[in-house]
């Protein structure tokens, strides 16, 4: 179960930090987006009243920050204009969606004989079902109308603020669920002059046009937010009444194999057997263990005349590290220890605690020069490994290397133990060797 809650944890603590990381993201800009128009990605042309047989005459000035239309207007049209016709793209049925942006700035210096005069934006939005491709006005007219001055740099308006033109209504006969403002399909941009001029010089310079928006809105964000803690609790609900499942039937087969009261006291006396050859701290075999087998191989050894070596290793300082950081973290390192070594020694070999920084590697069908290599690959990984530990640490051992002979296994372990002790008064970090009855001096 607490490998479970574990894993629950950890699932919820990366949901907690996912969520309060988009969010945040959210909140610091990241999912802005803009659309710049520029004369790169669009093209500009004039429009003007000759269409309805006015006089107007109109110049555009195309350059690389602005475009510049002049134009002289003559009052001999119904209704004398002149405009910047922005075609978004090549095909005018085939327009830019402009539905996940919310707010369009327009940089306009706008020269006119009246003051505060107003001029008409409009976003020209293309839908097969009231437009035609052959007929430009059929577009609907998605309006607004302001005073943009000369100098007074970039006006920022909300999309909602658009509105469709009654007049294009009424004449294209559009539906109500069509008449409302539409920005999915937007295909061509129109500046033109206000809804009342006069004959004069008139002058429009478009500096800037960009839209504003979101890849992802704040309440979709939100919804997807909760829709993923919502899909990982089913999965979490659902993987868990699995588990449930199968440790329910795991209980039931382990409780029919266990009906006999005497095969369960058999498995009790095993565990109990197991931690009485277990040392504690380490979970590596203890001495007591050690002690019988080693009488019994020593033995077999010598009848079949099969090499044998020993090695007896002890931390180096280890009482200094007990001092300096205290037994707690002594018990650490012997456990940190005792597990690095365990992944370098053979299967066949035996390693042992053999009594507090002390240990003990038995190594069978093994003569001395193989037991020294094993014994310079364990000195050489403890002195060069990184510890992770809360704090830097460096820890190196001394080696002791006897190959049993004609002699006892108290006289071999003996042995090893003075070469350990020699490796210890001969600067540490290093192995010495006992050669048969060698006696330290």
């Amino acid at each position: 179960m607490t490998g479970v809650n574990q894993w629950l944890r950890l699932i919820i603590l990366f949901l907690v930090c996912f969520t309060i990381a988009a969010y945040g993201w959210f909140l610091l800009g990241g999912a802005k987006k803009e659309y710049i128009v520029t004369p790169q990605n669009s093209q500009y042309k004039i429009i003007d009243d000759s269409v309805q047989s006015g006089a107007t005459t109109a110049t555009l000035d195309i350059s690389k920050h602005s475009v510049f239309l002049e134009c002289d207007i003559i009052n001999k049209a119904k209704w004398p204009f002149c405009e910047i016709a922005i075609s978004l793209t090549n095909y005018i049925d085939k327009g830019i969606d402009l539905s996940t942006y919310h707010s369009v700035g327009i940089d306009i210096d706008y020269t006119s004989p009246l003051e505060d005069e107003r001029v008409r934006v409009y976003l020209r939005n293309f839908d097969s079902t009231y437009a035609n491709v052959n007929d430009p006005i059929s577009l609907k007219f998605n309006a607004i109308e302001y005073s943009p001055g000369v100098d007074e740099g970039l006006k920022i308006f909300p999309l909602r603020n658009f509105q469709v033109l009654s007049w294009w209504i009424a004449e294209n006969n559009i539906p109500v669920d069509k008449s409302s403002r539409q920005f999915d399909n937007i295909s061509v941009i129109e500046i033109a002059t206000g809804s009342y001029v006069k004959e004069s010089y008139y002058a429009i310079r478009l500096n800037r046009l960009v839209f504003y928006g979101e890849w992802i809105s704040e309440s979709s964000l939100v919804k997807a937010l909760l829709l993923l803690w919502v899909v990982t609790a089913i999965i979490i609900i659902m993987s868990e009444r699995f588990i449930l499942d199968k440790r329910i039937k795991h209980t039931e087969e382990r409780s029919q194999r266990l009906r006999d009261a005497n095969r369960l006291l058999y498995n009790k006396s095993l565990k109990f057997e197991h931690l009485a050859c277990t040392d504690p701290l380490t979970r590596i075999r203890n001495r007591h263990t050690v002690t019988e087998w080693l009488e019994e191989i020593t033995i077999q050894t010598k009848s079949n005349d099969i090499p044998f070596s020993m090695i007896f290793i002890d931390i180096d300082h280890f009482k200094a590290v007990n001092d300096t950081y205290g037994h707690g973290f002594g018990d650490t390192v012997l456990v940190k220890f005792a597990e690095t070594i365990d992944k370098l020694i053979r299967r066949s070999d035996m390693f042992a605690r053999w009594g507090g920084e002390e240990f003990v590697l038995f190594c069978p069908e093994t003569n001395m020069s193989t037991a020294v290599e094993i014994a310079e690959e364990i000195r050489e990984t403890i002195a060069n490994k990184v510890w992770d530990f809360d704090r830097e640490f460096k820890l190196t051992c001394s080696l002791g290397v006897a190959e049993l002979v004609n002699e006892s296994s108290d006289e071999f372990i003996q042995r090893a133990d003075l070469a350990l002790l020699k490796a210890k008064k001969m600067g540490r970090n290093r192995i010495e060797i006992s050669w048969e009855h060698q006696q330290l001096r």
